[in-house]
């Protein structure tokens, strides 16, 4: 691995955490930032609702902590430049939200309910907005007098049929893009089929004369698949989601095949628990207990899969309501 620089920010060893809703909480970000990410973009948030709500709606997602972080990155989607612009403009206006390191644009979420309002991969129907939405926050950021780099992750196409879109990944870099990350499917398979190194290496050479970083995302679950899609793709660093959830050991794992050093041993059933338990902890420290445990029953399956009985347990946890029941279903004292 070579240090990759994002506007003025170096990253020695550019393997991040990639944002997803309801996983990338404070809590699981800052524990993924100990086991080796570089960094962890929040969930994605509505620009649009920034811009006419302000951001206490938003905030249990906008939470950042550069203290516990270091490099802290925020995730905001939407289809109008006008609307990136009045959400930055809050944000750099808000306590503890204005030291944020990074904004990250999300122009690859799949799910139905962002692609009718026309962001997220939708975008990638349209270059041209796409461009224009980069070069508006860029813009903002440097009227505000901060150099905060502006980062992109998307997909290879929007269409099924569409593997690579080199002019996309070129209007990205037009605008002023300081990184361009590619997930190596398209909005019409959402997460289904394989993620094709291939398509994303399209991209890459794309943009390899801009000289900005490029990082891949799709299929990396381990070190073995972190090689090959930097031997594949020609990626100057690599973006992990799916394989983190109840997994934050994957970075450390990663990192250490990827510096040719032995395998840190795989956690054991009470590491696993152990981990649980902590960031449910995180959560109940910003949430109301029944939310916590409601909005984190989707991720605590993740943390004790393949161990014995661990059906008949996942069961118990996506009905718990409270810690101490979570606790109990868990057999932790």
């Amino acid at each position: 691995m070579k240090t990759v620089k994002i506007g003025g920010i170096e990253i020695s060893k550019p393997i991040v955490l990639s944002p997803m809703a309801g996983v990338s909480c404070l809590p699981f970000r800052i524990i993924c930032n100990e086991m080796g990410a570089a960094y962890s973009p929040t969930e994605l948030v509505s620009a649009r609702s920034i811009r006419y709500n302000g951001v206490e709606k938003s905030m249990c997602y906008l939470r950042i902590s550069p203290e516990e972080e270091g490099i802290t990155a925020i995730q905001l989607f939407g289809s109008e430049p006008e609307d990136f612009e009045a959400a930055i403009e809050t944000i750099m206006e808000t306590p503890v939200l204005k030291e944020v390191t990074i904004i990250d644009i999300n122009m690859g979420c799949p799910v139905p309910k962002v692609i009718k309002t026309g962001a997220g991969s939708a975008l990638m129907a349209d270059p041209t907005k796409a461009s224009a939405i980069v070069k508006t926050c860029k813009s903002t950021l440097e009227r505000l007098g901060t150099d905060v780099p502006v980062t992109v992750k998307t997909r290879i196409g929007f269409k099924a049929d569409e593997m690579g879109r080199p002019d996309f990944a070129r209007a990205l870099a037009d605008g002023g893009c300081d990184m361009i990350c590619v997930h190596g499917r398209t909005g019409a398979q959402m997460y289904h089929g394989e993620s094709s190194n291939e398509a994303i290496a399209v991209m890459r050479e794309a943009v390899r004369s801009y000289k900005i970083p490029f990082f891949a995302n799709g299929d990396i679950c381990d070190a073995d698949s972190a090689k090959k899609v930097f031997e594949q793709t020609g990626c100057d660093g690599i973006m992990i989601g799916r394989a983190s959830r109840g997994n934050p050991w994957v970075f450390e794992q990663v990192l250490a095949g990827l510096e040719g050093r032995a395998l840190p041993e795989c956690p054991d059933e009470a590491a696993r628990k152990k981990m649980l338990i902590r960031e449910l902890q995180g959560r109940l420290k910003y949430l109301p207990e029944d939310v916590a445990v409601r909005e984190f029953r989707s991720v605590m399956p993740f943390y004790i899969k393949g161990f014995p009985g661990s059906a008949q347990t996942k069961v118990k946890l996506v009905n718990a309501s409270t810690y101490k029941e979570v606790k109990e279903i868990l057999e932790i004292g």
